[in-house]
């Protein structure tokens, strides 16, 4: 976003004008797509100063012209790297349990949101809290406000995914499953009995418009249960889906909503700022999952669908191995109940 406000207050540009494939983290040796049009271009004198411009806060790779502008969904997943420094002697009993903790997450972890989302002490989520207050104007720039109100959906999904997981309730009754990691934009069908209901989610949210939530109240046909198949929980917009009312999926769906105060403040914010999404898919399977030893450091190599965070396996790894470590490398999954 650095890069983002500086292409825009330096070459009068808009926001809406500069695409990306996804935010990045802060630290670390990442490349990122970006495209502009070619009237966006023109604007502001073209492709030198644009690029030189750029090149004050990244290092461009590579340039190519394309027929239409990125956007966050078209990118299916992100490869990772990542090397685990020994910082003092690790025992040979923490190495076995650090490795049987890599092979236990490769089947699936906790799809929690990162700091990414919440910046330094939480410093996004506490101003969303003040948007549903109204303490604050929303005179910022609408992207900005949209970013931060994020933080609060996902601090609370955070809540959902690990209680989940806590509980052991991988796959419960009513659980509105879905057929692809990312989730939007998929076939949908509620569990119930080892059998998968499918319903048609766009029409029935169009028979939804406005409301705050709603659950399926018609299904098209029946299917039986595949693994292919993965558990969702809600994200706290506006026109949000349920689960259904006789299932256990949908207590936890409504201690979610009165835990959150999803009524009494977002509802209206949400809908002020025509915020919807699909609900998002509890539990994640790293790719192409292999580590090996160099010394005594571990190198890990992944990949991920996009929205979903390597910070969270590596916390999942490490945690009861390493408490402080996590603690001081920001490696602590964000959860309203854990915040001070």
């Amino acid at each position: 976003m650095e890069i983002i406000n500086l292409l825009c207050k330096n070459l009068n540009l808009q926001r809406k004008e500069l695409w990306i494939a996804w935010l990045k983290d802060k630290d670390a040796i990442t490349r990122q797509r970006l495209s502009i049009s070619k009237r966006s271009l023109k604007r502001c004198w073209w492709e030198k100063t644009f690029l030189n411009l750029l090149n004050e806060k990244a290092r461009v790779l590579k340039t190519d012209w394309h027929n239409e502008p990125l956007a966050v969904w078209k990118n299916k997943g992100n490869t990772f790297t990542i090397r685990l420094r020994k910082k003092e002697e690790i025992s040979w009993a923490d190495k076995e349990t650090i490795e049987k903790n890599i092979k236990e997450m490769s089947l699936w972890f906790p799809n929690t949101f990162w700091i990414q989302r919440f910046w330094k002490w939480n410093k996004n989520y506490k101003k969303a809290l003040k948007y549903f207050s109204w303490e604050v104007s929303f005179s910022e720039d609408s992207y900005e406000v949209k970013f931060k109100l994020q933080a609060f959906w996902s601090m609370w999904f955070n809540e959902y995914v690990m209680i989940r997981w806590e509980n052991k309730d991988f796959l419960i009754e009513g659980d509105i499953m879905v057929n692809w990691r990312n989730a939007f934009w998929t076939e949908v069908a509620v569990f119930q009995s080892n059998k998968l209901l499918h319903f048609d989610y766009w029409k029935e949210k169009e028979n939804n418009i406005g409301k705050e939530y709603w659950e399926p109240s018609h299904y098209d046909w029946t299917s039986d249960y595949s693994e292919k198949r993965f558990p969702t929980g809600p994200v706290l917009w506006t026109e949000q889906l349920l689960c259904p009312n006789w299932s256990k999926a949908r207590e936890y769906d409504e201690e979610l909503l009165l835990s959150s105060n999803f009524l009494k403040h977002w509802a209206k914010i949400s809908k002020k700022f025509n915020l919807y999404w699909f609900r998002r898919p509890l539990w994640i399977t790293p790719e192409k999952l292999s580590w090996e030893r160099d010394n005594w450091d571990l190198v890990l190599s992944f990949s991920l669908p996009t929205w979903s965070y390597a910070s969270s396996f590596l916390s999942h790894i490490l945690w009861n191995i390493d408490p402080k470590g996590c603690l001081e490398n920001g490696l602590i999954i964000p959860r309203p109940s854990l915040l001070s």
